[in-house]
């Protein structure tokens, strides 16, 4: 599956450590969350707890680059990440990982994630519904 001097999905499966409990501890766990109002419809002291994400990926030379964003419109917060090899998912997969850490650094009391991903945005409901 894939190039074979490169470790492929296949093989992360199989090699899936199967003692190891993935949950998150009763502390860790959300208790409530729910799918936020379209931006321009957020009450005025709520869109100080809005991020914008978005990924992607592209081919420079015979490269494969990532970058990764996360904006707020009403704070001074931009943030970005970049690198090789991976894809355009993990782009996604990272700026959700940016904004998580923004939130959580700057003692957000909610988050307003908006994304395009419909990956990122199913996998993270998905997560927080259960």
């Amino acid at each position: 599956m894939g190039n074979p001097s490169h470790p492929g999905i296949l093989k992360v499966i199989m090699d899936w450590p199967e003692s190891k409990d993935f949950r998150m501890s009763p502390e860790e766990e959300v208790t409530h969350a729910k799918g936020a109002p379209l931006y321009n419809k957020l009450p005025e002291n709520e869109k100080q707890y809005a991020l914008f994400t978005d990924g992607s990926c592209h081919i420079v030379g015979k490269q494969q680059r990532w970058k990764a964003a996360v904006w707020s419109p009403t704070q001074n917060v931009a943030e970005t990440a970049e690198g090789k090899v991976e894809s355009s998912w993990f782009a996604e997969m990272k700026a959700m990982q940016l904004s998580l850490e923004t939130a959580n650094r700057e003692k957000w009391a909610a988050l307003c994630l908006y994304t395009d991903s419909w990956m990122v945005a199913n996998a993270l409901w998905g997560q927080l519904q259960q």
